[in-house]
This record gives C-alpha cells, structure tokens and sequence, in this order.
C-alpha cells in the first residue's frame, strides 16, 4: 500500500516539475519576443541651426502731432493701407487761459506804446520842419540840422518796432486760440497725416484724448504707427554654442506657426558682435531679411523659427539617437552598441561607428545595415502602448 502511496506521489511531483519547466520556458520565450524593434532608415540628413525670434517691418513709424490738444476726428482705422500725405486724424487746440491771458496783455502793452510812440514821432516831425527851414535860411549849423533828421529817423524806427511787436503778440493770441497762425501752416497744423506708404499697425489714442508735441523733454503722444509690410525682416537670437557656426549671407528658412507652419525664404544679414545673458545662457542677436514671394499676408510680430541649414548629407543611413547605448572600454573611452535582434528571436551586442546627429537621428557609418533590427531598451509610453497591442494581435 505504502508502495503505491509512494509512486502516485511522485507521479504527481513528476507533472509539478513538468508543468514549472513549461512555465519557466514559456516565460523566458515570452521575455525574449517583449521588446520593440526599430530599422535604420535611409535618407537624408542635415545638419542645422535653429533661431527663434519674430517677423517685424523693415521701416515701422510712430506719427505725433506737432501742436498740443485734443484728438478731435480719427480717420482711419487698425489694418488700413495709407499712403504718404494722407490725413489720419484731426486735432482740435484747447487754448491756455495763461496763455491767452498773457498774449491779450501783451497786445495792451504793444497798442500803449505804439501810442506813446507814435506822440514822440509827431514831435519829432515838427522839430525836424522847423529845423529844417532855419537851417535853409542860415539860422542854424548843419551839425544842428542833422541831428534833428537823426531823432526823426530814429521816432519812425521805434514806431516800426513797437508795430511789429503788435504784430508779434497778435499772433501769439492766435496760436493761443487755434494752435497755428496762416504763416505756420506747414510747421504746425491740427491735421495729422501720414509720413509713409504702409498698413495702420496700431491707433494708441482715442477721440478725446489728449495729446501733446515732441518736445526736448517729451517724446510726444504716438497717435498711430505705420509700416511697410511689404519689407520684412526676421529678429531673432541664437545660441552662443551655434554662433560661431554661421556668417552673414547665409540662405535662411522661416517657419511661421501661425500660417500653418509655412515657410519663406530668407537671407542671415547681421549676427550681434555682443551676446545678451538671457536666464544663464548667452545670446546673441541676429536679423535676416525675409523673402515673400507669393505676396501672402503676414502680420508683423508673427513669432517664427529661422532654420540655417550648414550640411547636408543624402543617402544617409540613420537611426533614433536614443537608442544607441554606450560601453566604457578600459581606455576610458565610450563605444557605442546597439542591440541587434538575431534570428533565433534573441538580441546581440553590436558596436557601431556614428557620424553626425540632428539631434534625433544619428548616423550610422558601420556595423549596422539598413535591414537590421535594433532593440528599443528604453520604451516610452507611446512605445509601452504599441508593444501591447502588437501583444494582443
């Protein structure tokens, strides 16, 4: 009895062993299939810069008033073409009290004098006649004479001069009330008009505010900018590590996200002499002209990426750069592996020789072929989501 206990125990521990080993085979062989693969593709690889920046006008004008006051008429709106001379906006003079208050003592003292003056010259005419005729009869010397019609001259100049300083304060009383008098139409005027061929960018102003000329102490009020859209120009930067990489003359590729990432031609004009520290790292400054061939509509301040292509390589055999794995040889040098995928479904090491990256792709100068299975041993989610349906298929 014990004999038979003992042979169905170990016909059952037999299965048990049986069944782990099957387990453990099934397992490992399931371990070994568990990984993605990616192929070496051939193409063409290039070697490039990227600057990021913005497309603004060649030529932007901010357009001020000349004359202080109150924005009375706007013209024109944000997005209209104007052309050099055409009016913008009107501006309506808001007379000073103070001024108007001096300019109107300042005629009172000029009527007062021409009055005085003009007593003194009466007087003077009638001494300069009576001299005169007693000069012609002998009476007097010529020295007298002359220095009669010397007075008299002189009461007809003061008269003139107290004229003009009427004239003078008259005026100020005008540009006081209006802002301009007939004579300085051209300096000063309440019509603001446009200074170039462009597009209205922006009106910071509205009907009724006020205003005020550029002046030694104020830059002014901007009533409108205008630019030439037509003339564009790329403003970017770069990084200190590219800078040295590039020269003025460059051919350029502006990609312009906001027009579906569209791409113009461009041309590298200026690269800064000084870098900026932006954040810890250096800048340095840079503007290209950009080239719109087709005439699309492109707003200034679009952000935009210039790309500047230094090599090119066609033909190239390229891989994902993230799946080349180092080795440090006793020399202290790393050596690049990938690992191949065998066709017994197993992975082996391989080294390879690499050449220059995109950033992305890598390429490969020897040890791989453009058929060869190469291990991705560093999955991201995407990659974990593949792995599992190809698993389920």
């Amino acid at each position: 009895m014990k004999k038979i206990i003992y042979i169905i125990l170990g016909i059952v521990l037999l299965v048990l062993l049986f069944a782990v080993g099957r387990y453990m085979v099934n397992s490992n062989s399931s371990k070994e299939e568990a990984f993605l693969t990616r192929k070496p593709t051939v193409q063409t690889l290039e070697d490039k810069v990227l600057a990021t920046g913005t497309i603004v006008p060649r030529e932007e004008v901010e357009i001020k008033p000349n004359i202080p006051g109150i924005i009375e008429t706007i013209y024109v709106k944000e997005g209209d073409k104007v052309t050099a001379g055409q009016l913008i906006a009107s501006i309506k003079v808001i007379p000073s009290i103070t001024e108007v208050n001096a300019a109107q003592q300042e005629i009172k003292n000029a009527e007062l004098q021409i009055g005085n003056s003009q007593i003194a010259l009466n007087n003077q005419q009638k001494q300069f006649e009576m001299q005169k005729k007693l000069f012609a009869q002998g009476v007097i010397s010529r020295q007298e004479y002359l220095n009669s019609e010397q007075q008299y001259k002189s009461a007809q100049q003061q008269l003139h001069i107290t004229q003009q300083q009427l004239n003078i304060a008259r005026k100020r009383l005008q540009i006081a009330k209006t802002g301009a008098t007939p004579e300085l139409q051209n300096m000063a005027t309440t019509q603001v008009r446009s200074k170039l061929n462009g597009t209205v960018l922006e009106i910071p102003v509205k009907v009724g505010s006020q205003v005020i000329e550029a002046n030694s102490f104020n830059a002014g009020t901007t009533i409108c900018t205008v630019a030439d859209l037509n003339s564009l120009i790329f403003k970017g930067t770069i990084d200190e590590a590219q800078a040295g990489k590039l020269k003025e003359g460059m051919e350029m590729k502006m990609i312009i996200g906001a027009l579906q990432n569209k791409s113009f031609p461009g041309k590298l004009t200026l690269i800064a002499p000084k870098g900026k520290d932006e954040s810890g790292s250096i800048k340095f400054p840079l503007e290209a002209d950009v080239f719109n061939p087709n005439n699309e509509y492109i707003r200034a301040g679009f952000s935009a990426n210039g790309e500047i292509i230094l090599n090119s390589q066609k033909n190239a055999l390229l891989l994902d750069e993230s799946l080349i794995q180092y080795e440090k040889q006793k020399s202290g040098e790393d050596k690049a592996f990938v690992e191949v995928k065998q066709k017994d479904g197993k992975f082996k090491k391989t080294f390879v020789k690499l050449g220059a990256s995109d950033g992305i792709n890598v390429q490969i100068l020897s040890g791989l072929d453009k058929n060869a299975e190469v291990k991705v041993w560093n999955p991201s989610e995407k990659d974990k989501e593949e792995l599992k349906s190809k698993q389920k298929s």
